[in-house]
């Protein structure tokens, strides 16, 4: 008998295999296929379908209460609304390095829109070309690609530790650290579309627009706009891109702020100057007492590079059983692989070891394990990084706060309460 055969679905074992293909557990796989069938397998891990082409994503008919495309498990996600994090617990049992997109947080401003790839165009346009174009679905998947296995991680990922940590809350979504997701990328290099496109040696700032309802648009230097891993987008994982992830097309830019990273892409503008948007001079900016004020538009600092981070793979706060227990994290790094993560179990008073476990890669990261024996009452779990060029987390004490609760950067005592 097929091992699948009680769930009544067909074609559920080569869905399977495609998905182990994939790093999908055999626990994520079971759970998602007996809560919405094949469909909500496909949808999650972007599989593509027999006779369909790999890069492409088939249009749905979404409800009109929608705001998201894939399922969406209160045990694998904590909703913010249009906004979706990650519960790192789901990540605790799943020895599977990257997070697929059945896992991947979604930061959306407005709900994930539906764009059809046979009509879908990115305009490249402005001061900064000298041969303005359109292209088209078609166009990119034509084109050399490249993939890459890097992080992307929301400006907010942490922000609810300014309340929980230092008692001073940050203005905006209260995500705890679950805004952060390890994926492989494949899509056009951008520097390869912006040759086609003649770039001018005059060219300064690409305004990157997306086609959401928000009408988010972000500006991105020509000289990251031109690095090799910066890439148009068009598949997550070795499937389609997904639907909340960007499809059509989105933009990788690693080790940036997410908001660099814009989804549903529609226009790339090219100017020979800095260009500005809301998102870069009112959003995404450090604002605060330590900050000061910034000559020009920008009411604060503009945020750019991510930091170095570790977390726990755990609820907040955790619970554990009293005893022999393997504590699991992840750390990463935009700058450089991780070197070491240790490991505090004393409120920071001493550090022991962590192993690193897996796959350790620039601007994607590691995991790493310790073993500990936890006793019944109350603990705090605090990881420390260091990647390979010596940057690393300070302690909570070396924290600056700023109005909108970006890139926490200091470590993080994860509360835990073990049970007898």
């Amino acid at each position: 008998m097929d091992k699948f055969e009680k769930t009544g679905e067909a074609g559920v074992q080569e869905l399977w295999e495609k998905a182990e293909k994939r790093g999908v557990s055999r626990r994520q796989f079971m759970n998602l296929l007996s809560a919405g069938g094949t469909a909500a397998v496909v949808a999650a891990y972007g599989i593509p379908q027999a006779g369909r082409a790999a890069a492409k994503e088939e249009l749905v008919t979404p409800s009109a209460d929608r705001l998201h495309v894939k399922p969406l498990p209160k045990r694998w996600f904590i909703s913010h609304g249009t906004s979706i994090e990650m519960a790192w617990e789901a990540k605790a049992t799943d020895d599977s390095y990257l997070m697929d997109s059945g896992q991947f947080f979604v930061r959306n401003h407005t709900a994930t829109p539906i764009l059809n790839p046979d009509e879908w165009q990115v305009k490249i346009d402005g001061a900064g070309v000298e041969n303005p174009l359109s292209l088209g679905y078609e166009d990119l998947l034509k084109m050399p690609t490249k993939t890459v296995t890097r992080f992307i991680e929301c400006a907010g990922n942490g922000r609810a530790l300014y309340d929980k940590v230092l008692g001073k809350a940050g203005r905006g979504t209260q995500w705890t650290t679950g805004g952060y997701g390890i994926a492989t990328w494949t899509g056009v290099p951008l520097s390869h579309v912006l040759d086609k496109a003649g770039l001018k040696d005059s060219a300064v700032s690409i305004m990157a627009s997306g086609l959401d309802a928000s009408g988010f648009e972000k500006p991105l230097p020509v000289d990251k706009a031109l690095q090799d891993d910066t890439l148009i987008v068009i598949g997550m994982n070795g499937g389609p891109l997904p639907y909340d992830h960007g499809f059509p097309a989105r933009l990788l830019v690693p080790g940036w702020v997410g908001s660099y990273n814009v989804k549903w892409l529609g226009r790339l503008h090219v100017g020979t100057e800095q260009l500005y948007s809301k998102w870069n001079t009112r959003s995404y900016v450090l604002m605060g007492p330590e900050y000061p004020d910034p000559d020009g538009p920008p009411k604060g600092e503009i945020i750019r590079e991510q930091t170095v981070k570790s977390v726990v793979a755990a609820s907040w706060p955790g619970e554990l059983k009293a005893g022999k227990q393997r504590i699991v994290g992840y750390a990463w790094s935009p700058y450089a692989a991780i070197d070491k993560v240790e490991v505090s179990l004393d409120g920071g008073k001493s550090y022991k070891a962590a192993e690193l476990s897996g796959p350790n890669i620039a601007a994607a990261g590691t995991r790493w394990e310790l073993p500990i024996d936890a006793e019944p009452g109350e603990m705090t779990i605090t990881p420390r990084a260091m990647d390979a060029k010596g940057n690393s987390q300070p302690p909570v004490a070396d924290q600056v706060w700023n109005v909108k609760g970006y890139v926490w950067n200091a470590v993080i005592p994860h509360p835990v309460k073990v049970s007898a």
